[in-house]
């Protein structure tokens, strides 16, 4: 009979899951995680700065009219011929987007960070079709830095305020401080307090040496949360061909399915014992309770309590039916 410990055997559920960073990796990479935030942000930005986004009359309560007149749903040819009162913003959310377009808002991720869950992240576990199906919890930090560039000092510190504004004063109203998007299970949850930290800073335009590009960078750290699905299929056990050895009885001598002689069981880890024709006429003993302890109802668990070696006994009411050696070790 094949036992394998990582996959739940038939009859029971074996609660594993992520215990470290990278097996949760393995479930959900940290670029999708970043790329689902900062197109959130992205969303939730466009949604002040295009006239017809969801939060543009909020932010014409709390903008001044300089402020309003960036916007992002103009083409270049329209902001110069139709509506020169008004100036195309570009969103972007990576650098190859952004060449040579200003004023512009770039979305850059700056870190991630998982978030212990504690003793376990397993939401709940079940089997259907012969497969193991199983939910996680997972939580994670992202760092953003939200950067604003125009051609002039006094463009930058005012399109770097309406940020201030979207994510400071305005966001309690808009969202509550919480991006979520129709039928997903991830939530993105806005930090409590943003404000502008760094002082703008002018850089020459390449190939230019006269014109200079003022930029102003605003850190944003949000709270990702979702649910991870993972299913696996469940292993087929087949039995092996053994012969039938009848005890004292007439009944078949028990056999053990996942323990062989001198197998080694780690210290302070509960180890699952597993039997074939053992009847409710027979009593599991340990030679050396010491050593290892065995609970008398089933699930049979072999409970190691220090370094050594004892025997695995199986006794009826007048003699000992079968014995097998083990040992205890620290790994």
């Amino acid at each position: 009979m094949t036992f394998t410990p990582s996959k739940p055997p038939l009859g029971y559920v074996l609660n594993r899951t992520p215990g470290s960073t990278r097996e949760l990796l393995a479930f959900r990479s940290n670029d999708r995680v970043i790329t689902i935030v900062k197109s959130a942000i992205q969303n939730y930005i466009d949604s002040f700065l295009n006239p017809s986004g969801r939060y543009r009359r909020l932010l014409g309560s709390v903008a001044s009219p300089v402020g309003l007149q960036y916007v992002t749903e103009l083409t270049y040819d329209e902001q110069m011929k139709e509506e020169p009162n008004k100036r195309r913003v570009h969103l972007a959310r990576f650098f190859a987007e952004n060449t040579a377009r200003l004023p512009s808002v770039l979305i850059i991720d700056q870190g991630l960070e998982y978030i212990n869950q504690g003793i376990n992240p397993l939401v709940g576990s079940s089997f259907r079709d012969g497969n193991w199906q199983a939910q996680l919890h997972l939580y994670c930090r992202v760092t953003l830095s939200i950067a604003v560039a125009t051609l002039s000092e006094e463009d930058t510190d005012t399109l770097g305020m309406l940020i201030v504004l979207m994510f400071g004063p305005a966001v309690a109203a808009a969202t509550n401080r919480i991006l979520s998007a129709p039928n997903e299970r991830w939530e993105i949850r806005l930090p409590l307090n943003f404000s502008a930290i760094d002082q703008a800073t002018n850089i020459a335009v390449e190939g230019d040496t006269k014109t200079q590009a003022w930029t102003r960078s605003h850190t944003l750290v949000v709270d990702f949360e979702t649910t991870i699905s993972v299913e696996e299929p469940t292993p087929r056990f087949v039995l092996p061909a053994v012969p039938i050895v009848s005890s004292t009885d007439g009944g078949p001598l028990p056999q053990f399915l996942n323990l062989v002689a001198n197998q080694a069981i780690p210290l302070g880890t509960p180890y699952l014992v597993m039997f074939q024709y053992l009847r409710p006429n027979h009593v599991l003993q340990v030679s050396d309770p010491s050593v290892a302890l065995i609970s008398s109802e089933p699930p049979y668990l072999l409970q190691p309590r220090r370094q050594g070696s004892a025997l695995l006994l199986v006794l009826d009411h007048t003699h000992r039916v079968i014995d097998l050696p083990f040992r205890v070790t620290i790994s």
